[in-house]
C-alpha cells in the first residue's frame, strides 16, 4: 500500500486545494490527523487504511475540510475521493478505504457564530443589472463547456491497466469467509415425522426425537459486500438439502424404500414420504481467523433468488456489524456488463474449495485459495464458464476479471474436468442485495 505523509507531499496538491488550505489558516481552526499511525488523533484499524490516511480541519466559522492522502481513497456519502481536498459536513458518512467509518463523536462539533446581516447594496439600474447577469451566465457556460471537453479528453486517453494474480489476491483475500450450515432433514409420513442427523458414531441416522441427533453440516464460501455485514453466496449453500447429491442418493436409495416398507407393514398406505430441510444455524469464519467455535459469527438468510437459474442468496451478520480486519467488494468494483467478458481473458477465483479440509494451516487458521484460468465460453443468459479450478466448498466464491472487477459468483463445478466451471453473472446480485 502506498502512503502519502502530510508533510512535503501535501504541498503538491492542486491550486484549488492550496487556496482552501490558505483560507483556513487565516482562521482559528483545529486539525485532526487520521490513519493507522498509533500517534494519529483518530487511529484506524482496517488493513486497507493508510498509516497517514487523511487530515480533518475544523474552523471556527463552521467549515470542515477533509484532506485525503491515501491510494485506497476515501468515500464521502457514497462518492469516492483520492488525493483531494473537499468540504464535508458534520455527520456525513465518511468511509476510509471504503471499509472503516469516521467516528464523528471524536470530532469537536464547531460552534458557528451568527453572522451579521449584510447591508443592502446600492440600487443598480435595471438595464445594467440585466447586462451584468447575462454576461456572468455566458462566461459560466463557456467555462463549463471547456471543463466538459477537458474531462472527455482525459477519459478518452485513460487506459485501465490489468492487475497481476498477486494484486487481486491481496486486494480480495479478506473479503471472503467460510460458510458453515447446520441443518436436519425431516421426513414426513402420515403417521410420523422422522429426523435425520448425525449420531455419536458420525454416521447419518434417523430418530423421531431430533434432540438425540447432531445436525448435518455443509460448507461453502461467501464474500462481504457492505459495511453492515452482508455477504453473497449461493442459494444451494444456504439450503443444501435441495442440492446435495450424496445426501439425495442416501435418502432415495436407502431410506425411502425402508420407510415405504414400514408404511405397508403397518397398513398406513404407500404414500410417498415428503422430505424437508430444517435449518439449525448458519455461521461464517472470515479468512485468517482461527477455525474454532469462539470465532464463528452467526448469520441469518437475508434474501434468496426465487429463480432456479439464478443460484444466489445473501446472508446478514446478526450483529449488523462488519468484523474487524475484513474488507468488502464495493459496488464500484462490480462489473454487471457481461459483454465485456471475452473468451480467453484471465479469470481469478478466491474461496474455500474442499472447505476447512484444505483451508486450515498448521495453526488452525483459515487460509483461502486463489486459482486462475481463463473464460472458456461466451457468457450465456445467466452464467459464464471458466477454467479457474474449484471444488465442493468453493460454491459462492467471487470470480474476478483481470482488472479486479467482480464478474460472477461460482455455483457449479465439473466432476470430470476443470475447464467447465460456472458462475452466475454479477448483474444478478441486485436480486439478493
Amino acid at each position: 500500500m502506498h502512503h502519502f505523509p502530510f508533510s512535503g507531499k501535501w504541498k503538491k496538491q492542486s491550486v484549488r486545494n492550496s487556496r482552501i488550505a490558505n483560507r483556513l489558516y487565516s482562521l482559528h481552526m483545529k486539525t485532526y490527523t487520521i490513519g493507522r499511525n498509533p500517534e494519529a488523533d483518530i487511529v484506524l484499524t482496517a488493513n486497507f487504511c493508510s498509516r497517514d490516511h487523511a487530515k480533518l480541519t475544523v474552523s471556527d466559522n463552521g467549515k470542515i475540510i477533509l484532506q485525503e492522502a491515501s491510494s485506497n481513497g476515501t468515500t464521502v456519502n457514497g462518492k469516492k475521493i483520492i488525493n483531494q481536498t473537499v468540504e464535508v459536513h458534520y455527520g456525513d458518512e465518511v468511509l476510509f478505504a471504503g471499509v472503516e467509518k469516521l467516528d464523528w463523536s471524536k470530532i469537536e462539533k464547531p460552534e458557528v457564530k451568527p453572522t451579521e446581516p449584510s447591508k443592502p447594496s446600492p440600487v443598480i439600474p435595471f438595464i445594467k443589472r440585466h447586462v451584468l447577469k447575462t454576461t456572468i451566465a455566458l462566461v459560466a457556460i463557456g467555462l463549463l463547456l471547456l471543463l466538459f471537453r477537458f474531462i472527455a479528453n482525459i477519459n478518452a486517453t485513460k487506459v485501465e491497466q490489468p492487475l497481476t494474480a498477486t494484486d487481486i489476491y491481496n486486494r480480495y483475500k479478506n473479503t471472503v469467509a467460510l460458510v458453515e450450515v447446520k441443518y436436519y432433514v425431516r421426513i414426513h409420513t402420515k403417521a410420523n415425522n422422522i429426523f435425520f442427523g448425525i449420531k455419536a458414531d458420525k454416521e447419518i441416522e434417523f430418530s423421531k426425537n431430533k434432540t438425540e441427533l447432531q445436525p448435518l453440516t455443509s460448507e461453502g464460501t461467501a464474500f462481504f459486500i457492505d459495511s453492515t455485514g452482508k455477504l453473497i453466496t449461493n442459494h444451494h449453500v444456504v439450503e443444501p438439502w435441495f442440492y446435495d447429491r450424496d445426501l439425495k442418493d442416501y435418502f432415495f436409495t436407502k431410506v425411502k424404500p425402508a420407510i415405504k416398507r414400514v408404511l405397508r407393514e403397518n397398513g398406513w398406505g404407500e404414500d410417498d414420504p415428503k422430505f424437508y430441510g430444517e435449518l439449525e444455524a448458519i455461521y461464517i469464519y472470515p479468512n485468517g481467523k482461527t477455525f474454532s467455535p469462539e470465532n464463528r459469527i452467526e448469520c441469518s438468510v437475508h434474501k434468496q433468488s426465487d429463480n432456479e437459474d439464478i443460484d444466489l442468496a445473501s446472508l446478514q451478520i446478526l450483529s449488523g456489524n462488519l468484523p474487524p480486519n475484513v474488507s468488502i467488494v464495493s459496488s464500484a468494483k462490480i462489473q454487471p456488463d457481461e459483454a465485456k467478458l471475452q473468451v480467453g481473458a484471465p479469470a481469478y477465483v478466491i474461496g474455500f474449495p474442499y472447505g476447512d479440509a484444505l483451508a486450515l494451516n498448521e495453526d488452525n487458521e483459515l487460509n483461502c485459495t486463489s486459482t486462475q484460468g481463463s473464460f472458456t465460453q461466451a457468457p450465456s443468459k445467466s452464467y459464464v464458464q471458466y477454467s479457474a479450478q474449484t471444488a465442493s466448498g468453493g460454491s459462492g466464491s467471487p470470480v474476478f476479471n483481470e482488472f479486479g472487477e467482480l464478474v460472477a459468483v461460482t455455483y457449479q463445478g465439473s466432476t470430470t474436468g476443470q475447464s467447465f466451471n460456472r458462475g452466475i453473472l454479477a448483474k444478478y446480485l441486485r436480486m439478493v442485495r
